[in-house]
């Protein structure tokens, strides 16, 4: 061990995730698997970071990088100080694109600092946190658990249900080079809505998870309708709704905002993926805007820790 180095190393794996799925906004989150890998460990002094990967010239390498505040949380909250800190970040998941890069860092740095701890809090105490930190808890329930997450947040505890995909179905991820950070993506919400749109997505919202669970997958067009929020950040993403309409007649069950956008998430068959990446790729194309696209499963197995420390 370097003489510097005060712990053994430990190193977690947080994938990324979609949420709202159209109608479930702020409740619904799916996660897809493309990662976050987190190392941590205590150092004599100060604070190092490491970030390689995805996103390297838009994530903080000092005492404002997310991870590490997040870690800061359970070591102020279980007494842990005067102690230095090494980070090292491996990111596959785009930064501000409505991929839950966010959720992922949070749930890292809590889940990798709790571990370098003595593991003292439980999972569900972690989720908690991870929701008061971001805010809402689709992407982050998502992120901890794997697989489909129903999810609410009240009174700072988060309450789910969670159901493991089949790889029967295709996550298609259109991600724009542009980003559109999520606080930018509320503002544009009003603050009050009509009530039959509120009953049109409580409606939808509920379909679609009993769509997704039955594998009535023909239905989920229907089932990811929203009239909530994804009309209102059209503005952000002004091609979104040819995008939807191309990734439909190629094929696709469904396609929607992925989270606060901008990334286009569609759903599709296995045999059915590659024209609906082709037809939906050319809507950038023919604007001269430069994407990526993925092609994702659910991931069911959620965080995971790959290496813990001895004493655990």
């Amino acid at each position: 061990m370097d003489s510097d180095i005060l712990s053994d190393m430990v190193r977690v794996r947080v994938p990324a995730s979609t949420a709202n799925l159209g109608p479930g906004f702020d409740v619904l989150g799916v996660a897809l698997n493309l990662y976050t890998e987190i190392s941590m460990e205590f150092i004599k002094d100060g604070l190092e970071i490491f970030v390689e990967g995805e996103g390297v010239e838009d994530m903080e390498n000092d005492q404002n990088n997310l991870v590490y505040k997040s870690a800061e949380v359970i070591f102020k909250k279980i007494g842990v100080f005067n102690k230095g800190l090494r980070i090292k970040i491996k990111n596959e998941i785009p930064l501000g694109r409505g991929l839950g890069s966010s959720a992922a860092a949070i749930v890292g740095g809590l889940l990798a600092a709790n571990e370098l701890t003595g593991r003292v809090l439980k999972r569900e105490e972690i989720l908690n946190l991870a929701a008061l930190i971001e805010g809402h808890a689709d992407n982050v329930t998502a992120a901890l658990n794997g697989g489909l997450n129903v999810s609410i947040f009240d009174k700072n505890k988060v309450y789910y249900a969670r159901k493991a995909l089949e790889d029967d179905i295709d996550f298609l991820a259109f991600v724009p080079q542009e980003m559109v950070r999520t606080e930018i993506a509320r503002k544009v919400l009003p603050e009050k809505v009509d009530f039959k749109d509120a009953v049109f997505n409580t409606g939808r919202t509920a379909f679609l998870v009993s769509v997704l669970i039955e594998k009535k997958y023909e239905l989920l067009k229907i089932a990811t309708q929203d009239m909530l929020h994804q009309k209102y950040r059209a503005k952000l993403v002004p091609f979104m709704e040819e995008c939807f309409e191309k990734a439909l007649l190629a094929g696709a069950y469904a396609a929607f905002l992925s989270g606060a956008g901008p990334t286009i998430m569609a759903i599709s068959s296995p045999e059915n993926s590659e024209r609906v990446l082709k037809e939906v790729g050319k809507v950038y194309e023919e604007r001269g805007l430069s994407y990526r696209a993925y092609r994702l499963k659910c991931e069911n197995n959620g965080a995971q820790v790959l290496k813990a420390p001895s004493f655990v």
